[in-house]
């Protein structure tokens, strides 16, 4: 199926919040298509709600193949480029990465990206990573050991346009 079409929809990880909050914070994921090959990603934590997320992106996708996908995120709260990722389609799922480097610039020292995404339609797993460029030490995020995390789609009556 395409990478468009599977991705849509509202996401959360309520399940792996409830299991153990105190490591993993209840967020939500939406991916809705704006144009034929432009989806908008919005991610928020639970108690602070929809309208205030803490990471809004357009998302252009370029099929190099049925099975091979490379998208790149513009950053809608601060106007700046995101990451460049790769996707490759395997089985039932949808594989992502890093393509190249991407640097996120932080107070105390730029980071570089680390990102793993996987998704089926159903299910939606993901871990952002971020390291010192100096040093490559952790700096943010969910290191490779602590896991991913563990997102279901959720079935909430949302209309999302397949069509565009």
């Amino acid at each position: 199926m395409s990478f468009d079409k599977l991705i849509l929809g509202h996401y959360n990880n309520k399940r792996q919040a409830y299991s153990n909050p105190t490591n993993w914070p209840q967020v939500h994921i939406l991916y809705t298509k704006i144009k034929s090959n432009v989806l908008e990603l919005k991610q928020w934590y639970n108690y602070e709600g929809e309208d205030k997320p803490y990471r809004h992106y357009h998302i252009t996708i370029n099929y190099q193949t049925h099975d091979t996908a490379y998208t790149r995120a513009h950053n809608l709260l601060t106007d700046t480029p995101g990451c460049e990722m790769q996707w490759g389609y395997f089985g039932t799922w949808w594989f992502g990465s890093v393509k190249g480097e991407c640097i996120v610039p932080k107070p105390d020292g730029d980071t570089y990206v680390v990102s793993d995404i996987q998704f089926d339609g159903d299910m939606y797993l993901s871990r952002d990573t971020g390291y010192y460029c100096r040093n490559d030490k952790f700096a943010w995020g969910k290191e490779e050991g602590e896991g991913m995390f563990s997102f279901t789609r959720l079935n909430n009556g949302r209309k999302l346009d397949y069509t565009l």
